[in-house]
């Protein structure tokens, strides 16, 4: 990107949302790998059926918030915001609002659930009675 000077300081603001919001995405997929790793490793290990079964649920769960990914929604924002930024296409404000609320809305959502599940998964983990054959020292 050449220069953020044509766009207004509200576009801009929306732009530097957008692309942190893009930076939250990637650390949650790097995240939800760790945990897919964390959960395989302790249902590879568990002979109890009650604890296993609530740990397939949360690889469900983690699965499931995967899918409420708001990559090609928050990808048009920032292209957007970008060809307006060089001046390729014409700045248009309200529609950038527009995304930009639903962009909000989906990204508390996504983090809200993703925290949600992960406090389950570390709850489930560090319950389990066979710890010491999960993580030996």
């Amino acid at each position: 990107m050449e220069s953020l000077l044509p766009i207004s300081s509200r576009s801009l603001q929306y732009y530097v949302i957008a692309k942190r919001w893009s930076s939250d995405l990637e650390f949650f997929r790097l995240e939800s790998s760790f945990l897919h790793q964390l959960l395989d490793r302790c249902i590879s290990r568990l002979q109890d059926e009650a604890h296993l079964q609530k740990l397939v649920e949360a690889r469900k769960d983690l699965q499931e918030i995967k899918q409420l990914s708001v990559d090609d929604l928050l990808l048009r924002q920032i292209t957007q915001l970008e060809l307006m930024a060089e001046d390729v296409i014409p700045e248009d404000v309200d529609a950038l609002a527009a995304v930009q609320v639903k962009l909000e809305y989906y990204m508390s959502e996504l983090n809200r659930s993703f925290r949600t599940v992960k406090q389950k998964i570390f709850r489930l983990v560090l319950d389990s009675r066979h710890n010491d054959r999960l993580f030996p020292n």
